[in-house]
């Protein structure tokens, strides 16, 4: 029986402090997924009709797809209302003039061979970084352009299957990390990062999913999405809460 996150909308003290929201892409077909392509505001048509890869537009679309979902699901229906500032280089900016008072709203998309992923919380910044495991990296040329020496050192000293599960969590940890850091409120003191921040890694059968978030996480779920029915009307499958 699908289950909604436990996030209540109308009951803050209930709300979970982030939710990761999962959906694989190939499971939705073209013509489907075309119809939703009106949601988009016109920075996200504008930066869609760029692609020049149809795998990389059909990302793009259905990670803007599962950002308005996760807004509705912390922020409520009128939320469905929702304004999209593209920026080079840089996460968009969303704001909700449907709401009648200002909401913290923080959010960090990732994609991965048609895998996407939308990691939404009120309460903090947050960075995510995903990769489908159906697609190794060369685990051994990488880590010694990715990281320190330190880093290479340790992961070099390791039997090859835990080498490849080491690398998968430094390389998604470091990209949440960066993503969490730009993220941030310019107002974000650098400093506090030092203090508050935390990654970690998630389980999943077919990801590496690495977490980052400007504090400590009290609560956390993930939740799979397995149809896309209507833009108001995803089907939710909650796989995973702390």
């Amino acid at each position: 029986m699908p289950k909604s996150p436990t996030t209540d909308p109308s009951s803050p003290g209930t709300a979970t402090a982030a939710t990761l929201w999962l959906l694989n892409g190939d499971r939705i077909n073209d013509g489907k997924l075309a119809s939703f392509a009106p949601q988009l505001g016109p920075d996200e048509r504008l930066r869609h009709q760029r692609f020049l890869r149809p795998a990389r537009a059909r990302e793009f679309l259905l990670g803007r797809l599962l950002l308005r979902h996760a807004a509705r699901h912390l922020l409520g229906p009128a939320a469905v209302s929702i304004d999209v500032a593209e920026r080079e280089q840089q996460a968009p900016l969303v704001s909700f003039p449907a709401l009648s008072a200002r909401h913290d709203f923080h959010f960090s998309v990732s994609h991965s061979r048609g895998w996407i992923a939308c990691l939404a919380s009120t309460i903090c910044a947050v960075g995510l970084d995903i990769e489908n495991q159906a697609h190794a990296r060369d685990v051994n040329a990488l880590s010694s352009a990715a990281f320190d020496d330190a880093q290479w050192q340790w992961l070099a000293a390791l039997d090859m299957p835990r080498r490849v599960q080491g690398f998968y969590r430094l390389w998604n940890n470091q990209e949440a990390l960066y993503k969490l850091r730009g993220n941030s409120s310019r107002e974000t003191d650098p400093a506090s990062y030092g203090a508050g921040w935390n990654c970690f890694h998630v389980d999943h059968p077919h990801l590496h999913i690495g977490v980052c978030a400007a504090q400590e996480l009290a609560s956390f779920d993930i939740v799979e999405v397995s149809d896309l029915n209507s833009p108001q009307s995803f089907q939710d499958i909650l796989i995973f809460t702390r």
